[in-house]
């Protein structure tokens, strides 16, 4: 059975909505990784440096 022109525009049509929340969640959770990201330097700056803190051997 052939498809019609309607159901091959709702496919195009759907893949491209699927296709936009994708990006648009991606976006989001690069945004928030980044935001993580700079609030962790931030406070590293602040953190003093541990005495006797040796690496494990």
């Amino acid at each position: 059975m052939a498809w019609g022109i309607e159901e091959t525009l709702l496919l195009v049509i759907n893949a491209l909505i699927v296709g936009l929340i994708v990006w648009a969640l991606r976006k989001k959770v690069r945004l928030k990784l980044d935001e993580v990201e700079a609030r962790h330097q931030r406070t590293a700056e602040h953190r003093p440096p541990e005495q006797g803190d040796e690496p494990m051997r």
